[in-house]
């Protein structure tokens, strides 16, 4: 299968597998993404033995798996099949809440995308795009809580630094979940230039060496935390 560019030239076609137990949500996903978009779901699955056979089986470059597919010893199958993925598939996750804990598992053990299951269909054939592309995807509803949250927590810092503006807070946001500058210029639709020029400031306002540094002030005054990510999963 493949589909021509726009010069004419036949490219490959995406490959996808999903792991999802809900019949009705494969069949919304299945539709949504042949939609002539070059990208084909070749196997699904209502279980994880099922998924990794499909992987197994398939090879695809992309694995979209639900949050709530489980394995037998109750661990997460997206995060598990991230953390033994050889590096040409990717997997993108689907959470039903706003769970900054999971999510910061998800990114430490590999996964390329979040998608909130509210979302799912607007943002799912971007989010496959962008995670084949290699670039990390995160729903936009996530990246407000946490340009939310750290806007919120670093003006009540004892350094009391100038308050962050929106988009400055939504960078510090993206820098946090790992996103390089290419990436954060590519998910906000601006140039790196300017995602330079917003970093400077954010370091200028608290008074941080590096970006590294910047995020860590960040976490240590608790804007990401299993507390909080359980108070936001409750007020969600």
């Amino acid at each position: 299968m493949a589909q021509p560019d726009e010069s004419g030239e036949a490219m490959p076609a995406l490959r996808i597998v999903v792991g999802e137990p809900d019949r009705m949500t494969r069949a919304r996903l299945r539709g949504v993404l042949h939609m002539g978009n070059g990208v084909y779901v070749v196997g699904e699955a209502g279980a994880t033995h099922g998924l990794h056979d499909l992987i197994v089986r398939h090879r695809p470059r992309i694995a979209v798996v639900s949050a709530g597919l489980r394995r037998p010893d109750g661990a997460e199958c997206a995060l598990a099949v991230a953390g033994h993925a050889r590096h040409r598939l990717r997997v993108l996750l689907i959470s039903e809440t706003l769970d900054e804990e999971l999510l910061g598992r998800a990114l430490r053990m590999g996964v390329g995308g979040f998608v909130h299951r509210e979302t799912l269909m607007e943002e799912i054939v971007q989010a496959v795009r962008l995670v084949a592309a290699g670039h990390t995807y995160i729903s936009t509803s996530m990246i407000t809580r946490l340009r939310d949250r750290i806007a919120h927590t670093v003006c009540g810092l004892d350094r009391r630094p100038e308050a962050l503006t929106r988009r400055e807070a939504e960078v510090l946001a993206l820098v946090a979940t790992g996103l390089s500058n290419a990436g954060i210029a590519d998910r906000l639709g601006i140039g790196a230039g300017t995602v330079r020029s917003h970093l400077a400031r954010i370091l200028a306002k608290l008074s941080a060496a590096n970006r590294a540094h910047a995020v860590g002030i960040a976490y240590e005054s608790g804007f990401i935390s299993p507390a909080t990510s359980r108070t936001a999963g409750e007020t969600a």
